[in-house]
């Protein structure tokens, strides 16, 4: 009598562990050969489950590759709504955001090279209505941070936060697109090391969006 309740738990953490592998399968095919070449047959392989069983979950490799991204885009926002985000005024939570952005190129640059082969998918086929759905969590929290900076004077107050939102998400996505994709040969190529570049636009962007208050806050030291 005990087991019986437990027959639906175990059947949803049997479902949810056959998705996880289907996605974490998925990726790094996505990765290793493009999304574009890698067929519905191969994932079910590599994930061991037939492709009757994927069909359950997924109609096309589309579709995989946007619960990807949505996994990522989940995860990367969850890190900025927890309790872990400092306090501090809005210019130093902005900054907060773009740094953690180069953690995460760091930490996890196999994601952001799954991201650039999302966006060639992405530019032929995709849905911009989707997408905005997916990001607007981030932006949204992004835009508040914006506005506390502009509201207790560490932001400059002639920057339109939805427009300042818009461009910080989608320099840190190209460049860390970019330099995951790229890497060594970037480093190769100027002479300098990826990340040193990676922080350096970041500094000089962020002195751009300071208040001139802030800023000669931070040139004095005080």
């Amino acid at each position: 009598m005990d087991s019986i309740p437990e027959t639906p738990k175990i059947y949803q953490n049997h479902r949810e562990n056959q998705l996880e592998r289907i996605l974490e399968s998925a990726e790094k095919l996505f990765i290793r050969d493009g999304i574009d070449n890698v067929s519905i047959g191969a994932i079910a392989e590599t994930a061991r489950i037939s492709r009757k069983t994927l069909y359950q979950y997924f109609s096309n490799k589309q579709e995989i590759a946007w619960a990807i991204m949505q996994n990522l885009m989940d995860e990367r926002t969850s890190n900025f709504v927890q309790p872990q985000i400092p306090e501090g005024n809005g210019y130093q939570r902005v900054e907060f955001f773009m740094l953690h952005m180069v953690n995460l190129l760091e930490t996890n640059p196999e994601h952001f090279r799954f991201i650039s082969e999302f966006n060639t998918l992405y530019a032929r086929d995709g849905d911009p209505g989707h997408m905005r759905q997916l990001a607007a969590r981030g932006s949204n929290f992004l835009i508040q941070m914006i506005r506390q900076g502009i509201k207790d004077g560490s932001i400059s107050p002639d920057v339109d936060p939805a427009l300042l939102s818009a461009t910080m998400l989608n320099l840190v996505s190209g460049m860390n697109s970019r330099f995951a994709l790229l890497g060594n040969q970037i480093s190769e190529e100027y002479g300098q090391p990826v990340m040193d570049i990676y922080r350096e636009i970041c500094r000089l962007f962020l002195r751009g969006i300071q208040s001139t208050f802030t800023s000669q806050q931070n040139s004095s030291g005080r």
